[in-house]
């Protein structure tokens, strides 16, 4: 226990004052005329003793009532526990006092049936009631005070540094500027009221102070100062970011800092004395500013913080909750684009989510903007959200909104003609939380990637070519792909650097030349595809040609032979995990392509590169495609036919057929596609097509008009932009040549757990703090109570007043009881 003013402990002195006051003031035995001597003796002697006894309970409560006046008058304060009493404590006090109550009433109705003077019957409720008295008070010491002080001196784990209220204090202001905190209540957003109790607060510190200011946006660190008009103007220039870092992260950074300044004064200030908190010169604090949103803490909780804040017993936690009891909210909690890439003309559908939370409005118009090519917004569409749901009603008869609704909407972008589109979502609703009404995408438009297809038979290669680019959608200028078909002649003079994929269908061999082309191009960052479907009429030569060691270089497999499947086996690509069927999967399966026949196949053996991505449906399980990286690029062969050259039935698969010929292409040039849709925080990367000349630097002007110069390292294929923070849309352009003409563009989008503000628990702070280790407060009156309990500890004034007006009362009631019961018995006797 520390007091605040110890000074005042002379004044128990005082308590001597009721003595005197009793010996001088005594009152003298009253001279009754009686007849009877013996009998007026008797009754003096009674009368002497009761009145010994009344006085000395009386002396009893007037020196309580002089030592509880000085120790209210000193403000004593007990370090920070639980002083209420608990429930076996409470139990035992109940029935102490119930027993003591039960056994004097019993008593007192013995003592009345022996039909004794009434001054006997006084003298022995005098002393009945002295002896319960005195026997309740022990019990209670026993069964309930001496519990209760091991009890208090169990959770008190490390007594109250000497301090009082002028010390100075070394304070960090951690602040949580993550956009949960841009949520506005009564015009302020959170952080807004985090500023203003920060403000208030910072004035209220006593001279000397030091404060150095943290934030979640960023690991920027921010010096101790004494100047706190230089604190408050940090504290003015904070604001909310889209990507934040969790803020138990920066709490632990917090922590390191006044460790490490601690240490370091104290190596200043006692080079050779021992490290101890009551050496340091000044109260060490950190405050947490938050709204305590879950989305701002790790899913899993650390043990290193507690474990930290239970060695450094001088460190005080205080949590400003800032937050709002019953958040409402409307926003886009997603945006998902059918495809980010595509080719030229086509369309795009955009699927996005609608969530509300405690709002029921009507008639909420979501509408589809996106940039001409002087960048400005044109309204493309618009759809009408209705959301009232079902309410609910309470006691009271209002209706309550059902909260977390989810509505979907679809809309779509039609003939897509610019090569980078660039667009938003936004919701006319006027809800507290705005940065989710608005959300950014990006579609990049390229010309049909250019596919060559060679064959030693132009009808196969043609009903490829067919299902990649059907005649009607190349007439619509809607074909995905520009394909190519030229013979096995001419593949050594045609410049494969200009083509996405090279499909080889049904070839047989290939000189050596050949071979070499096709491992440069797809070390390069090509595509290249064999599908096996021949073997012409010498089996034995293709297998020399494809197992020379110029085709090991660029195959992922060797041929060991054709063989039949009788009864004709199928394509197994029921539940595929493999990225090639991601497409599949989204549409319920493969469809009819798994239960097309497969007659003849070549029996492979892949290399220590080569990857199966799916088997036949034999006994052996035998490879059906195969794959393989190489360099930058990629190798996929198919082990069979899919023509009607009698290999297998996939040609009739219908829509099946053609949409594993557009995966398998799209496989093949994925290395070449790039991200256009970020979330806020996340690295984003560009990679500019392997036939273009590799650029030197690029200029990046992202949403805060901000341009920024990246360089390009030598020999490298891709250029990274970490700086992906502010929401909106990004500019890549190619500075290489003095172009102005950007090179590609991406969206940045905020976090949907931003939207979410469920607050994190009581349970799970304890775990990341460690229980009565920290304290919560919601305004400035409770900080300012919450600060002089942890740094002053537990005043126990209340109590004390509390208990010397209970004291008064019971000195005056006993006073005045215990000589009206006399007047009245001598009354009536």
């Amino acid at each position: 226990m520390s007091l605040i003013h110890p000074g005042l402990l002379l004044g128990i002195v005082l308590a001597i004052i009721p003595v005197i006051l009793h010996f001088l003031l005594r009152s003298k035995p009253k001279k009754l005329i009686f007849p009877a001597l013996a009998l007026l003796q008797r009754k003096k002697i009674q009368n002497s003793r009761r009145l010994k006894l009344r006085h000395f309970w009386l002396l009893l409560l007037r020196i309580l009532v002089i030592i509880v006046i000085v120790l209210a008058l000193t403000r004593p304060s007990l370090p920070p526990a639980n002083y209420g009493f608990s429930a076996y404590e409470l139990t035992m006090l109940i029935i102490i006092g119930l027993i003591a109550v039960l056994v004097y009433m019993g008593l007192m109705r013995h003592y009345q049936k022996q039909r004794v003077s009434q001054q006997t019957l006084n003298t022995r409720r005098t002393f009945l009631r002295g002896g319960i008295g005195a026997a309740a008070f022990l019990l209670v010491t026993i069964l309930v005070l001496w519990p209760y002080q091991r009890r208090i001196f169990a959770e008190i784990s490390e007594p109250l540094p000497a301090v009082s209220e002028n010390i100075p204090v070394t304070a960090i202001f951690l602040f949580d500027t993550s956009l949960s905190m841009d949520y506005r209540q009564d015009s302020l957003s959170r952080l807004d009221q985090a500023r203003t109790i920060a403000d208030e607060h910072l004035s209220n510190l006593p001279a000397q102070s030091r404060v150095s200011v943290m934030h979640s946006s960023s690991e920027d660190h921010f010096p101790f100062q004494s100047d706190l008009t230089a604190v408050q103007s940090r504290i003015k220039s904070l604001k909310t970011s889209a990507f934040s870092l969790f803020l138990d992260d920066r709490l632990r950074a917090a922590i390191n800092r006044q460790e490490d300044d601690f240490k370091r004064n104290q190596t200043t200030q006692q080079p050779a004395a021992p490290q101890s908190a009551g050496a340091d010169q000044f109260v060490r604090e950190i405050y947490i500013y938050t709204d305590l949103a879950r989305s701002a803490w790790r899913s899993q909780p650390s043990q290193s913080i507690r474990q930290q804040l239970e060695r450094l017993k001088w460190l005080g936690i205080y949590v400003i909750d800032v937050g709002v009891t019953n958040p409402k909210n409307m926003g886009i909690s997603h945006i998902n684009l059918s495809r980010e890439t595509i080719t030229l003309g086509n369309s795009v559908t955009i699927k996005t989510e609608i969530v509300t939370s405690g709002i029921t409005t009507d008639n909420t118009t979501l509408e589809l903007y996106t940039q001409n090519e002087k960048g400005q917004l044109i309204k493309r569409d618009q759809r009408q959200l209705s959301i009232t749901g079902s309410s609910e009603t309470n006691p009271a008869s209002e209706p309550v909104a059902r909260s977390n609704q989810e509505t979907q909407l679809e809309m779509s972008l039609a003939n897509v003609s610019q090569r980078i589109t660039q667009g938003e979502l936004r919701l006319t609703s006027s809800d507290p939380y705005l940065p989710d009404d608005v959300r950014y995408f990006t579609i990049l438009a390229e010309p049909p990637p250019e596919i060559l297809i060679v064959s030693p038979a132009p009808a196969s290669a043609q009903l490829w070519n067919a299902a990649l680019a059907p005649e009607k959608l190349v007439t619509l200028k809607k074909n995905r792909y520009q394909c190519k078909v030229v013979s096995l002649n001419e593949l050594e003079s045609t410049p494969l650097e200009q083509y996405a994929a090279v499909y080889l269908i049904n070839v047989t061999t290939l000189p050596q030349t050949a071979w070499r082309l096709c491992t440069e191009y797809a070390e390069n960052g090509g595509g290249v595809c064999f599908i096996l479907g021949s073997d012409g009429d010498a089996p034995e030569s293709m297998i020399v040609s494809f197992n020379s060691l110029a085709a090991q270089n660029l195959l992922p497999l060797e041929l060991l032979g054709s063989l039949k499947f009788i009864p004709p086996e199928y394509l197994d690509l029921e539940n595929n995990p493999h990225s090639l069927f991601e497409y599949f999967q989204e549409l319920g399966g493969t469809g009819e392509l798994s239960t097309m026949e497969v007659s003849r196949y070549w029996r492979v053996e892949p290399t220590e590169k080569g990857q199966v991505i799916a088997t036949y449906t034999d006994s052996r399980n035998s490879p059906a495609i195969i794959e393989r990286n190489l360099g930058q690029g990629k190798v996929v062969v198919l082990t069979t036919g899919v023509d009607a050259s009698g290999w297998s039935q996939l040609l009739y698969a219908r829509w099946s057929y053609l949409a594993f010929a557009d995966q398998l292409t799209r496989y093949l040039i994925h290395t070449r596609s790039n991200r256009a849709n970020y979330l806020a925080g996340e690295i984003a990367h560009y990679q500019w097509p392997a036939s273009a000349p590799t650029p030197e630097i690029f200029l990046l002007r992202t949403p805060d008009l901000k341009q920024l110069l990246i360089q390009v390292k030598a020999g490298a294929q891709q250029v990274t932009i970490p700086e992906t923070t502010a929401v909106g849309h990004y500019q890549l352009i190619n500075n290489s040549s003095n172009s102005t003409r950007s090179s590609s563009g991406f969206s940045v989008n905020v976090s949907p757990f931003e939207s979410n503000f469920t607050p994190i628990s009581v349970n799970e702070l304890d775990q990341f703090l460690g229980a009565d280790r920290y304290s919560i407060t919601h305004d400035m009156e409770g900080l300012k109570r919450t600060i002089r309990t942890g740094r002053l500890g537990v005043e126990i004034f209340p109590l004390l007043a509390t208990l010397l007006l209970l004291l008064f009362c019971l000195e005056h009631f006993t006073a005045n009881f215990f000589y009206e019961i006399d007047q009245v018995a001598e009354t009536t006797s």
